[in-house]
């Protein structure tokens, strides 16, 4: 938020917390004419909201066309019934725009299927995963299995499946549907990426991310660890990972949940502690046969209760 303020400006607020167990939050406010040059800066980039910027870039220009009358006293005088009209029809449009709830299905040939046509910026996706997305370290454990799995993945939320389909035509993804729990909510919409589909859109949207760029270099860091460690097998079965590369992970894992943990903050303002990603040994290239070999673990003499790949009980740290 101070970034964004002291590119574009605005007025700093901090409404007040209805439950105490809630992060403090703010609000970057602008009005006016600052409101009307923020919005003719970000317009051609939006998607969710378009609509929205278009009918407050109208109603600006018809304010600014338009004089207003004054008595003898310098007073202004009351606006037309005509213009009173028009400005009221404006606003109920835009509080339609806004509106929560179930929302009624828009016509295939508005300005959705329009905007289905236009590729999606690696700006505005690291954007909307700042502010609508998750990045996170997945933890599983078969049943039969004493080694845990893991696993990284992206999520971005919405109730606007159209967008979600404009990022997944150019970024890829899983889309999965979320249906609202309660009658006056939106169906909900997810976009998910895990394992493989991953590093290509880090690469896209790392440098862009604001908020969560250091749950992307844990990310990161966590793919390459699994590119250089790769998993010999017992039998049929996965040989179990050594300790330390499990303690590795689960390091990863922590650190990335402690960023994005819910709740008040410290009470002395300061960020949680998170430790600084660890990097793992990488091999060089001149490095002898030994040592490439270093990285693949193979199952001792004596074969251990590995993890069939078969099973499909799990359960989800």
């Amino acid at each position: 938020m101070d970034e964004i303020q002291q590119t574009f400006g605005g007025t700093m607020s901090m409404p007040k917390r209805k439950e105490r167990s809630w992060k403090p939050s703010y609000a970057l406010i602008w009005t006016n004419a600052a409101a009307a040059n923020i919005i003719a800066t970000v317009a051609p980039f939006l998607q969710v909201k378009a609509e929205q910027a278009v009918a407050l870039l109208v109603f600006n220009e018809r304010i600014r066309s338009g004089k207003r009358s004054r008595d003898r006293g310098g007073r202004l005088l009351p606006l037309p019934p005509r213009e009173l009209r028009y400005r009221e029809a404006l606003h109920t449009r835009l509080k339609w725009l806004n509106r929560t709830g179930p929302q009624v299905r828009r016509k295939i040939n508005g300005g959705v299927a329009r905007r289905q046509q236009r590729k999606v910026s690696e700006e505005y996706v690291a954007g909307f995963v700042d502010g609508e997305g998750s990045l996170m370290i997945t933890k599983s454990r078969a049943a039969d299995c004493r080694a845990p799995s893991y696993h990284p993945r992206i999520a971005v939320a919405n109730t606007r499946r159209d967008v979600l389909m404009m990022i997944q035509q150019s970024y890829g993804g899983i889309m999965t549907y979320q249906p609202a729990r309660e009658i006056k909510w939106n169906h909900a919409y997810q976009l998910v990426w895990t394992d493989g589909m991953i590093e290509g859109l880090l690469a896209s949207i790392e440098p862009h991310l604001r908020i969560k760029r250091r749950q992307a270099r844990i990310l990161t860091e966590f793919i390459r660890h699994r590119k250089s460690t790769k998993q010999g097998r017992n039998g049929r079965a996965f040989a179990p990972l050594p300790g330390r590369v499990v303690a590795f992970r689960e390091s990863l894992r922590r650190q990335i949940k402690q960023l994005n943990a819910k709740g008040p903050s410290p009470k002395n303002g300061k960020k949680p502690l998170v430790r600084q990603v660890a990097s793992w040994p990488r091999q060089s290239a001149s490095a002898g046969t030994s040592a490439r070999r270093a990285t693949l673990y193979r199952p001792p003499a004596l074969p251990p209760a590995g993890c069939p790949p078969a099973s499909r009980r799990w359960t989800m740290a």
